[in-house]
């Protein structure tokens, strides 16, 4: 055996060995996607979503759900619905912050509102 026929078995065993670690790896499970769609879903119940955007929190929950009954089959597509997830509650949680400064503008409008009347009254 010569050394090109030699270095064509070595290359083609490199080759296969190489291709069957591919085979055997699989991707990791999405933990970190999964413990940040935990973490925003959090945040927008204490942002108070569950008044001010219940439709937003419950996909948000949904999709970690299914993304938590993937996680151990699928995991790309359990990193996608934990992703969608979170965003869903990203989502709950401006809605219910914009709806608690819509309040606070109409109270200030309000206040404001009285104190020009006070001020116009003649004295």
């Amino acid at each position: 055996m010569n050394r090109g026929q030699q270095a064509l078995i070595g290359t083609g065993t490199l080759c296969a060995i190489l291709g069957m670690a591919g085979c055997v790896t699989a991707a990791p499970e999405p933990l970190t996607e999964l413990a940040l769609a935990r973490t925003a879903i959090a945040q927008a119940e204490q942002a108070g979503a569950a008044q001010a955007a219940p439709v937003e929190l419950s996909a948000a929950r949904e999709r970690l759900a299914a993304a938590e009954h993937l996680s151990g089959d699928d995991t790309i597509r359990a990193r996608w619905r934990a992703r969608e997830s979170e965003a869903d509650a990203r989502l709950a949680e401006a809605t219910a912050q914009d709806a608690k400064a819509r309040v606070a503008v109409v109270e200030l409008d309000r206040s404001l509102n009285a104190i020009r009347a006070e001020a116009a009254q003649p004295r």
